[in-house]
């Protein structure tokens, strides 16, 4: 949510940020007019309120017919007027959620193709035999097993078995003696959050068919799609002291996506599916700070893809692919061989104070209080990571060789071909 003077004052810019993003600018506009009705109707009712108490001093040393009469008159238009502010407050608050974050000035305007590739790291590998994807892999060493997912779910969900199994283990293992060492705070989430969580992170799509959320039925309560949303929702309402600041977590958690549509090659195997594991960076910060913090989110994440040893590009999107909540965002997409194109395996956000003026997240300075920054980037989305090392450290036979710096967690050199 953006700050409502900031957005009396400045509404051109916005209307151009939120068209620049693919939202509908008119929203900006609805909320102008709906901000002057309210203001009008408080100034109104204030106006009202101050009779009404004045009369009610009257009253207590004279209550004569005409003040009586006066005082139920007040009551009356009180009771009209009342309800009517009330609804349109809900109005302009419910406008309000619907502006999108502004861009930062430096990301470029566009959408998709628009998205710069800032640099490509490490070199793909000259395989010396056809190589397989990661699902034929999966099922030459027994740990993707898909077929049971929709025998027991639907199509989307899957089963990791074996040493897949323990690859994940590892991974996460890696993932959080890495960020513990850096600062964070290892976190097990909720994988369920309340509907004010789930918005107050800035999840609303452009419209309800792309929300991509499962909601659970008769409950205030969906699955989330990030543990972004349980790591800074359980802040809602918090104010910090500056020196507690930054504030730093690793979220762990299953993820849940509807995922609609249809994406091609995509549908087959772990890259697009139902459900997934992530490891998640969560930082509250001073504003000052954020941009900086970015920066560091995003250099951690590569760390991670160059000490796994899988080429990888960074890429800042344009304005169209940041979504409703981030001012700037970076990906990075991991080199598949299968595909012989780069795939997003992680990105990582600043959402500014966006997030935390929907959820009331302070900070405490100099005896007055501000809105934090809050900030965001995957570590390491389990299966994509899965897809990225079974494709790149593929063996002829479809055995597996494990990256150098899982091995102390894995126990093992290589995933072999499962036994017939």
């Amino acid at each position: 949510m953006l700050d409502q003077q900031y957005l009396r004052d400045h509404a051109e810019t916005v209307k151009k940020a939120t068209a620049d993003k693919g939202f509908d600018p008119s929203v900006v506009d609805k909320f102008l007019a709906s901000d002057v009705r309210r203001r009008d109707l408080i100034t109104a009712v204030d106006a009202l309120r101050a009779k009404r108490n004045a009369l009610n001093e009257q009253l207590k040393s004279a209550r004569t017919e005409e003040l009586i009469a006066q005082s139920k008159e007040l009551k009356a238009e009180l009771a009209k007027q009342e309800p009517e502010l009330e609804k349109i407050d809900k109005e302009c608050f419910s406008l309000a959620y619907r502006i999108p974050n502004p861009a930062a000035p430096d990301v470029k305007v566009g959408g998709e193709a628009d998205n710069e590739v800032l640099r490509q790291v490490g070199t793909p590998k000259d395989f010396s035999f056809s190589v397989r994807d990661h699902l034929e892999i999966g099922r030459l060493t027994g740990t993707i097993d898909m077929e049971s997912g929709t025998k027991v779910a639907q199509s989307g969900f899957y089963y990791i078995k074996g040493w897949g199994a323990m690859l994940e283990f590892a991974l996460v293992q890696y993932a959080m003696k890495k960020l513990m060492a850096k600062g964070f705070t290892p976190v097990i989430t909720p994988n369920v959050a309340k509907e004010a969580s789930v918005t107050g992170c800035g999840f609303q799509a452009r419209s309800d068919k792309e929300r991509q959320i499962y909601h659970l039925e008769g409950e205030d309560l969906d699955l989330i799609a990030t543990a972004e949303i349980t790591l800074v929702g359980q802040h809602q309402g918090t104010t910090f002291h500056a020196d507690s600041l930054p504030k730093k977590y690793a979220g762990y958690s299953s993820c849940y996506r509807y995922e609609k549509g249809s994406y091609g090659k995509d549908v087959r195997g772990i890259l697009r599916v139902h459900e997934f594991r992530k490891v998640e960076m969560v930082v509250f910060c001073l504003p000052e700070e954020s941009d900086k913090i970015h920066e560091d989110l995003r250099d951690i994440e590569e760390e991670v893809w160059q000490e796994l040893g899988i080429p990888y590009q960074v890429i800042k999107m344009a304005t169209g692919d940041l979504g409703n909540a981030a001012s700037r965002k970076y990906d990075l997409e991991a080199w598949m061989p299968s595909q012989k194109k780069y795939r997003e395996v992680t990105s990582t956000s600043n959402t500014t104070d966006f997030q935390a003026r929907r959820l009331g997240i302070k900070v405490n300075r100099n005896g007055k209080t501000e809105y934090v920054h809050t900030l965001n980037g995957t570590v390491l989305a389990l299966g994509r990571a899965m897809i990225a090392i079974y494709e790149n450290y593929q063996n002829e036979d479809g055995s597996v060789t494990v990256p150098e710096v899982l091995k102390p967690y894995l126990g093992v050199d290589v995933i072999p071909v499962a036994e017939k």
